[in-house]
């Protein structure tokens, strides 16, 4: 017999440029429909797909879930992304709801001056009736939403954010090339490239810089598995889902931690295979990047059984195995908070 909870996931206008977050919904949609959940994602139109993932979930278009007069209280859950926050009270309004607060940092809006509420009235909102329960994807955001709203360790459950690690994984011998991704921090992306690009090791030991923009995952993972390094500039981040994707495709990952991506860096120094940039440190770009020019020539297979080892460490943390077990913990937590 199916479970009686049904998940409607809000995810909406249709945007058909790449974004990790509107992806990993994707994923944990699936997570629970392999848990028995019926869960469907809202969108503007039913039969909008992004395109450049692979996915199946059942989808609803937005005017008809507003129609639909089977919703009840005992039974529909609404999910809705932090950026939603404002319009939780108005949003099926009475039925439970979850917020899968993918970035902390954009709890309180995505920038000045964006209509989002004040600081107090956003925490305020984390405390209404209507909400029982908060998912979030890192061990910084974890405890953000726990000590600082501040939640409480029953209200918040932290999620492994899942990576496609059929795709994503070390695939044939790399070329001395620096990719990036150039969508956050563009500026600080484009100033790097051109310091690096001046440098005597690097045109000396014929590098070459990759901006990878726009396209589909399956494109992106086969630009990583040929790149040696791979630059991070998003900041803030929730979790870093490139910088994951990079270090599972054996990159050694350099730049900011975007305070989400903190334990992804943590783990690739433990491996020797890459570090952290403090935000806006251009030069400490410059600096990694030759270190990792340095240890290429002094012992390349010591390097690259470094990037392997740690590309492992990653495919087996970040799993789709692993986020499913951690998606039916966090489960067994707030349903039991549920009507």
């Amino acid at each position: 017999m199916p479970h009686p909870y049904r998940y409607w996931f809000a995810l909406h206008p249709d945007l058909q440029r790449p974004i990790g977050g509107a992806k990993q919904v994707h994923r944990l949609v699936e997570a629970l429909g392999a848990l028995d959940r019926q869960a469907t994602i809202i969108q503007q139109e039913a039969s909008f797909h992004p395109g450049w993932f692979s996915s199946q979930v059942d989808t609803i278009g937005l005017k008809q879930f507003q129609t639909r007069s089977d919703l009840r209280a005992d039974r529909d859950v609404i999910v809705l992304p932090e950026t939603f926050l404002a319009a939780l009270p108005r949003y099926a309004p009475g039925l439970p709801k979850l917020v899968f607060n993918q970035n902390g940092a954009y709890s309180f809006g995505l920038k000045p001056g964006d209509g989002f509420p004040a600081p107090q009235e956003v925490l305020d909102l984390y405390q209404h009736d209507d909400l029982k329960h908060v998912l979030c994807i890192s061990e910084h955001d974890e405890r953000l939403l726990k000590l600082a709203f501040p939640l409480g360790p029953d209200r918040v459950s932290r999620i492994v954010n899942g990576i496609e690690t059929d795709l994503f994984r070390p695939a044939g011998s790399k070329q001395r090339r620096i990719a990036y991704m150039p969508r956050k921090n563009g500026r600080d992306a484009a100033i790097v490239a051109a310091l690096l690009a001046r440098q005597p090791w690097f045109r000396e030991g014929g590098w070459s810089v990759l901006a990878i923009d726009g396209l589909p995952q399956s494109q992106v993972a086969a630009a990583l598995q040929q790149s040696l390094i791979f630059l991070a500039f998003g900041h803030p981040e929730g979790f870093g889902l490139p910088l994951a994707e990079a270090a599972a495709c054996g990159c050694c990952v350099i730049g900011y931690s975007g305070l989400g991506g903190e334990e992804l860096l943590e783990l690739a120094h433990a491996h020797r295979a890459g570090e952290a940039v403090a935000y806006g440190d251009w030069l400490g770009f410059v600096q990694a990047c030759q270190r990792v020019q340095s240890r290429l020539t002094a012992d390349p297979q010591e390097l690259a059984g470094c990037l392997l080892a740690h590309s492992k460490a990653v495919r087996h943390r970040y799993s789709a195995e692993a986020m499913q077990h951690s998606v039916a913990s966090a489960l067994a937590r707030w349903e039991e908070q549920l009507p």
